[in-house]
């Protein structure tokens, strides 16, 4: 569960500059893909020795988690394995992407994640890791406009691409919706009260989403955690939570954030390893 802050004034002397809402390191070490990349790009962490292999792959909501995961990687002997691309999500299906990665920027056809797909999924198929992690973000505009169904449906194509003996999945669901807003700055202007800079967790959170996900661990043998506790209370989901900032911008949470979760992505990882093998 989340130990979310009292919704009153930030902490004495809190950070709010670029160290305390950073991004992933994956976008400065290069092992993160552009929105031109069909290639996967492998790189590894963790403990390199280690008899245990984990892959995640997705988009930036997946590339988000890496400070989380390269954490208990270590901690725990694992070898990490990265493959992520701008705004191509971890579902298998045709998607359009926003020009320049603005909210509002003009939709584009993706046919270059497609490509990835096919590509990443067999780079897993020969790695045969004992699990692979797909960090879920879900609200896509589908060029079949098939909305969470064909969503799901795409997901389990992915699960299918990459099992294998021995390989399980963990479906990783996806993290609350922000109110809108660049929470470092709703902070930076509320510091007395960052009640205006949280939201409702009926807003937040997709009931109707997380069915789905449960549903389709099932049918594939998963694993499927949902973070959202993580996050927030019965009642809101806050921008600071323990010292830290939650989001680094409207929807990506920071990676202070993230390594401040790393023992609940352990558990998480321990909780599929334990799991079947995925179908």
């Amino acid at each position: 569960m989340a130990i979310a802050a009292a919704l009153g004034p930030l902490p004495e002397n809190f950070a709010l500059g670029a160290v305390a809402a950073s991004k992933s390191p994956l976008y400065d070490n290069g092992c993160h893909g552009s929105t031109a990349t069909i290639d996967p790009i492998i790189c590894e962490f963790g403990d390199l020795q280690s008899d245990i292999v984990i892959v995640f792959t997705g988009d930036s909501h997946a590339a988000q988690w890496f400070g989380a995961l390269e954490v208990a990687a270590r901690t725990n002997h694992w070898k990490l394995v990265s493959m992520t691309k701008s705004s191509c999500p971890v579902a298998d299906v045709p998607t359009y992407r926003r020009r320049d990665a603005l909210p509002d920027g003009e939709e584009l056809l993706y046919p270059e994640c497609d490509e990835f797909h096919t590509r990443a999924h067999a780079a897993i198929r020969e790695m045969q890791p004992d699990l692979v992690i797909f960090p879920v973000l879900s609200r896509f505009h589908l060029v079949n406009n098939g909305g969470i169904a064909a969503f799901s449906a795409g997901l389990g194509k992915s699960i299918s691409a990459v099992a294998g003996t021995g390989t399980k999945v963990l479906i990783l669901g996806e993290t609350p919706k922000t109110n809108g807003e660049d929470i470092p700055s709703c902070l930076a202007r509320h510091k007395n009260d960052i009640s205006k800079c949280a939201n409702p967790r009926s807003k937040a959170e997709f009931p109707e989403h997380i069915k789905y996900f449960e549903a389709l661990a099932v049918d594939h043998s998963a694993t499927y955690v949902n973070p959202v506790d993580w996050f927030c209370t019965a009642d809101v989901c806050p921008g600071e939570i323990g010292g830290r900032i939650v989001y680094r911008d409207y929807n990506h949470i920071s990676d202070q954030f993230a390594r401040y979760r790393a023992p609940q992505i352990g558990e998480a990882i321990k909780l599929a390893l334990a799991g079947p093998n995925a179908t």
